[in-house]
């Protein structure tokens, strides 16, 4: 009897390892929690996708319309106000904006939604909320940078090569113009002896004052071979941008042939020795300085004919073959109230 009752069950148990009924309705089961949570994360990207398109359209609108009135407005209550009709004339009733002035001519708003989550609720570690932002930046145009001439424009007399410094306005959003985003390139010195006009660039807002160094190679006493002839010819260009706190930014292609400082009066611009600010000395690496080139204060180029590192021809890195001192510029009103989108 014991034998059959052993039978009995071994044979009931194969039955049920074969029999698979019900077996879709057990994986449907165990299945729906993921599907459920991956249908709602598709659900909730999208309406993230929509929240943020709607939350950039708010955002550009509110520093177009803060940054077209200038610094000199009333920021504050301009952005309240446009912030209550963009709560009360949409779905943004729990969007938070924050506007500020990041420098002279540029007006930020940050935009924040947190986004109430839909079936992906039920993915671990979820939550109830997606936050969602977005960021806009407009430019103020109605102001510009005025220069004035170079208080001190000086290049080594008794250097082999021929050297011409060029003052221009660079235009970071038009480098993939034919004119790679310089305009207004004004020859200022050379160690030729020429007279040039002092007249400087003027930048308009989003264009920052740049210098070109022009440098002939073994040509100071053939004037012939400045711009002509077969010595060799080498330009380098600052295009000179602002970083986040204000300092100027230059692209020169990785070269270390240029050293800046900023003094705070023109007086203060001399080597160290002689009570200055400058650095001075043979063979060190190139000073730069981080900070704003403000008001009232001057800033200092020091430039090296040639690179360092020029195989053919020893760089004595001292950095004061090229000196060139500009006092910091003043934003004059253009009396025009308008302003463009930056990002």
């Amino acid at each position: 009897m014991r034998r059959l009752l052993d039978r009995l069950d071994t044979r009931t148990l194969r039955r049920f390892a074969r029999d698979q009924r019900g077996n879709f309705a057990l994986l449907t089961a165990l299945m729906a929690v993921p599907l459920f949570g991956l249908s709602g994360l598709a659900l909730d990207y999208s309406r993230a996708v929509n929240a943020r398109t709607h939350l950039q359209t708010r955002a550009d609108a509110m520093a177009l319309a803060v940054a077209s009135h200038g610094p000199a407005a009333d920021s504050a209550a301009m952005l309240a106000s446009l912030k209550a009709d963009a709560i009360a004339n949409s779905a943004m009733g729990q969007a938070t904006f924050t506007g500020r002035w990041t420098s002279a001519t540029d007006y930020t708003v940050e935009a924040i939604l947190p986004l109430a989550l839909t079936l992906s609720q039920i993915i671990p570690g979820a939550g109830t909320t997606m936050p969602v932002g977005t960021q806009s930046v407009a430019r103020y145009i109605g102001l510009k940078y005025v220069y004035k001439p170079p208080e001190l424009s000086s290049l080594d007399p008794e250097a082999g090569d021929y050297n011409r410094v060029y003052a221009y306005c660079f235009d970071p959003t038009g480098v993939s113009a034919p004119n790679k985003g310089r305009s207004q390139m004004t020859a200022i010195s050379d160690n030729g002896g020429t007279k040039y006009d002092a007249k400087m660039p003027e930048c308009r807002p989003g264009e920052r004052l740049s210098f070109q160094l022009y440098n002939a190679r073994d040509a100071r006493t053939n004037k012939n071979n400045w711009d002509k002839g077969n010595n060799s010819k080498y330009s380098y260009f600052t295009d000179t941008t602002l970083n986040e706190k204000g300092a100027e930014v230059y692209n020169l292609d990785g070269e270390l042939i240029l050293e800046t400082v900023l003094c705070p009066s023109l007086k203060a611009c001399e080597v160290k020795s002689k009570g200055g600010v400058l650095p001075e000395g043979k063979n060190r690496t190139p000073t730069f300085d981080e900070r704003a080139c403000s008001p009232g204060h001057y800033m200092y180029y020091g430039w090296e004919d040639r690179p360092p590192g020029d195989k053919k021809h020893e760089s004595d890195k001292d950095y004061d073959d090229i000196r060139v001192i500009i006092k910091c510029p003043e934003l004059i009103a253009t009396g025009e109230e308008n302003a463009r989108l930056v990002q």
